[in-house]
């Protein structure tokens, strides 16, 4: 988990490993900004000469650019996806004795705004270049979603033009910076300049569509302006999809080009032995590569064909020209097919067909080529409109330099069907069907043809069977439904089948031959139905569980009834004189089956654990009964905190109340309580098995640094605790400057940690800003606040946890990173610290 080698690094390794003598120099002069929403215009307002005012919301334009899009976000209409040159047109704004305009927009990366009369190069009357304010303190730096917002008022130059006008909106990128001397002067120094380049979280990934397909930022400028001064520069591009290449893919000074996906953490490793020959890349392309995002319908046509202004998209249906097809790829050699042969000239669906050639390896290294079969059917109606082609075979071989294989590929008939969308169904093409072979969907090296006839004979295939419910209790009842379709796609009519259900276990679950279900006890079956069609049975099953009562009838503390008993209240609390005697704790069941174990508390403070178990199910329900005694809170006033606490592996050089006399000062050391990590030092504790509202008043001598944290604990053991803390704000790659921190209310339970609610802090807690945290405590509820002037607490958040033998005090860590921590978008891992140390004093801690 802790590997993590970069291209670089890579090189590095390998010309060591290898001994050999190639000096490695390198420099960043790229950025990966995005080209896309650069500038979201929400609203413009015109101003006039008298200074009145009228406002348009900017989403309900009357034209737009191509790839435009409105959708809700944040509350409103906004417009997504504006590229370079993209544009909105508005109709009916009045010129005359018109002002300025008061542009109010979200801005990510700066550029301009253009206001234009009657088209995108009409006469300018205004223009307003816009860069991104800067981050408030507090607030996260860099590019966020959507920007940050601003309002700029513009004047304008009417040029004479009165009355109501169309205004057209056009939109331009930021300037590109270029890319530094000192960079440009490396490259043209070195034998061969290596360009990464690619996407990242922000531009390219999971969840987020793609508005553009450019290389983020300056990248294209950055690759020809190494090209223009090396005559081998290699371009390595890592992205979630294609980019535009087109700008540089056909300079003569850029000799190839590598493309991966998103790689490992040994990616550098193994880019290293593919640039110097170790490894021959045999791979090709899933996806055609476009010349431009333009060459694609609009945003909102999902037609597949083309057609009703649609041109139309993949390989099937796309027929313009592209920078690199569906199934493109090169290697270090080259290859030669020939021989190509099919094992039956006439075929019907229910066949199978072996298509075989020779492959030639025709280049001076062994190489993986990967062979590909098409098939088109030129027969087709065209009223149809049948894919140009489709990929129904492919295979990888390795051939070494200079021989020849024979490659095979075998072809399902019954997977040349097409949709029969009016029947429902799948149907078969008569007539001609062309095989092509080739090293990708254009680069086809021969053809072999057959002729298809007959019918297909559809089979059973899969059948269905769902219940109504899945959970039960003993005594219920239920349905199932069944459903079966055939081999074609189409479902038959499951009374003219056969059908016989049967249950794997009937003392839990039972079936009659209608398909109803009764539970009987408690335990999990699977309920099966099988179907019997032409002579074919295929069966299939639903699963059952029948959950035991595990109901409490009673609960009693000394033989006398738990008073407020709540059966969805899973723990209680007793608060006892010191000394007392240990009470004694009992329960019985509402289902005589169902086991009660009854652990008592083993001192005072401690805590009763009821069970009530299933033997069927494992399945158990749990109640808490905690005793405790008086907590003693402490104002820290003293040399020595008082003799209700207990530190957790203690290190007396990491506190102090005498730093800051009057307060418990505890400076952060590795370690935490959270995940497994079960290592955080100088905890301070005391016993707190009882309801309680805890209180503390804490500052810092600076602010968290990922992932620190600091705050109130309840603590059960290392795996079972709920923390109130300030934490360090989760660091991303799009952060500048200091961070305030975050106050999260987090709980773990049997090693499981979830944050339960947090909130962004706006002003560091250091000097005489304090953090006010509190905690209360009933049963099993929790509930988290915090305030920053002692007066005016809000909520941050309720949830539940069960604790046994409680303490409760504070915590200072470094903390780790947390699995939650790790789905933040754009999460940057990086942990280092300050010089300084982090401290954090306690005011006091208040218990009642």
């Amino acid at each position: 988990p802790g590997l993590k080698v970069t291209p670089l690094a890579g090189i590095k390794n390998y010309l060591k490993e290898k001994g050999l003598d190639i000096e490695v120099v390198h420099s960043s002069g790229g950025n990966t900004e995005r080209r896309t929403d650069f500038i979201t215009l929400n609203s413009f307002t015109t101003r006039s000469k008298d200074g009145s005012l009228r406002e348009f919301n900017a989403a309900n334009f009357n034209a737009s650019a191509s790839g435009i899009i409105v959708s809700s976000r944040f509350g409103g209409p906004s417009m997504r996806g504006i590229k370079d040159g993209d544009w909105t047109a508005y109709d009916n704004i009045v010129l005359t004795d018109l002002d300025s305009i008061i542009f109010t927009m979200s801005v990510a990366a700066g550029g301009t705004i253009e206001a234009r009369v009657g088209s995108v190069t009409g006469n300018i009357i205004a223009s307003q270049k816009v860069q991104p304010p800067a981050p408030q303190q507090g607030a996260p730096g860099g590019f966020r979603m959507g920007g940050r917002p601003t309002t700029v008022r513009t004047k304008v130059n009417t040029l004479g033009i009165t009355g109501p006008q169309t205004i057209v909106m056009v939109y331009r990128e930021p300037e590109p910076p270029a890319t530094d001397k000192a960079t440009l002067d490396l490259a043209a120094s070195a034998d061969v300049a290596l360009v990464f380049v690619g996407t990242d979280q922000s531009t390219g990934r999971e969840e987020s569509d793609r508005f553009s397909l450019a290389l983020p930022g300056n990248q294209t400028e950055l690759i020809k302006a190494v090209a223009s001064v090396n005559p081998n520069t290699i371009v390595i591009m890592q992205g979630m999809g294609m980019v535009e290449v087109e700008d540089f893919r056909n300079l003569k000074n850029i000799p190839g080009m590598i493309w991966t996906g998103y790689n490992g953490q040994a990616q550098g490793t193994a880019m290293a032995r593919i640039l110097f020959g170790d490894v021959n890349p045999g791979g090709k392309l899933s996806f055609t590569w476009y010349k431009s995002v333009r060459d694609l319908p609009g945003f909102n046509d999902y037609n597949l064909r083309r057609g009703n202004g649609s041109v139309g998209r993949t390989y099937w249906y796309f027929n313009g020209d592209v920078s690199y097809e569906f199934g493109y790829g090169l290697s270090y050699t080259t290859f030669d097919y020939s021989n190509f042969e099919i094992s039956r000239k006439n075929i019907t669906p229910n066949d199978k067909v072996t298509v075989k050639f020779d492959i030639t390896n025709t280049g001076n290294a062994d190489g993986d080529e990967i062979a590909q079969v098409y098939v088109r059917t030129p027969e087709s109606p065209a009223y149809l409109q049948r894919p140009v082609k489709r990929l129904k075979g492919f295979k990888r071989v390795t051939i070494p330099a200079g021989q020849t294989k024979t490659v095979s590929v075998d072809i399902d008939c019954s997977d040349l069907w097409f949709w029969d969308s009016e029947n429902k169904r799948i149907t078969f093409d008569k007539g001609k069907y062309i095989f092509e072979i080739g090293s990708s969907s254009k680069n086809i090296k021969g053809q072999v043809e057959a002729t298809m006839s007959g019918e297909f004979i559809p089979k059973l295939k899969t059948v269905v069977i769902e219940s109504n419910k899945v959970v039960f209790r003993p005594g219920n009842t239920g349905t199932t439904t069944l459903t079966a379709n055939l081999s074609d796609d189409s479902f038959i009519d499951i009374r003219k089948a056969g059908v016989v259900y049967k249950s794997n276990n009937p003392a839990v679950v039972t079936v009659d031959e209608s398909g109803n279900l009764t539970a009987k006890r408690p335990g999990i079956a699977s309920v099966y139905a099988y179907v019997t069609y032409n002579g074919v049975t295929v069966s299939n099953s639903c699963p059952i569980k029948v959950m035991p009562d595990l109901s409490p009838a009673a609960i009693t503390v000394d033989k006398k009834k738990l008073q407020g008993f709540d059966s969805n209240v899973k723990a209680y609390s007793y608060l006892l004189k010191a000394g007392s005697k240990i009470p004694v704790v009992s329960a019985t069941a509402v289902n005589k089956d169902v086991a009660v174990v009854v652990e008592q508390a083993k001192g005072l403070p401690g805590t009763a654990v009821i069970n009530f178990l299933d033997n069927y199910t494992n399945e158990k329900n749990t109640y808490y009964i905690n005793f405790g005694v008086s907590s003693v809170s402490d104002e820290f006033d003293g040399t020595n905190v008082g003799s209700q606490w207990s530190w957790l592996r203690e290190n007396p050089a990491t506190r102090s109340l005498t730093s800051r006399p009057g307060t418990q000062t505890i400076t952060s050391e590795k370690g935490d309580v959270s995940e497994g990590s079960n290592n955080a030092r100088n905890i301070l504790l005391q016993s707190a098995n009882s309801d309680w509202t805890i209180e503390t008043k804490l500052t810092c001598s600076r602010s968290p640094s990922q992932p620190e944290n600091a705050g109130i604990i309840a603590y059960g053991d290392d795996d079972n605790f709920v923390k109130l803390m300030l934490r360090a704000v989760i660091k991303t790659t799009r952060q500048r400057g200091t961070q305030p921190g975050t106050v999260d209310f987090l709980i773990e339970e049997n090693g499981i940690a979830k944050s339960v609610g947090s909130f962004n802090l706006r002003n560091e807690i250091t000097g005489a800003n304090a953090l006010l945290l509190r905690l209360e405590k009933k049963g099993n509820i929790y509930t988290a606040y915090y305030s920053a002037d002692g007066e005016d607490f809000k909520k941050l958040g309720t949830g539940e946890a069960l604790l046994r033998d409680i303490r409760a005090g504070l915590i200072v860590c470094d903390g780790i990173i947390t699995q939650s921590m790790t789905s933040t978008y754009y999460f940057d891992s990086d942990t280092t610290k300050p010089d300084t140390p982090f401290n954090v004093s306690f005011d006091y801690f208040r218990i009642v």
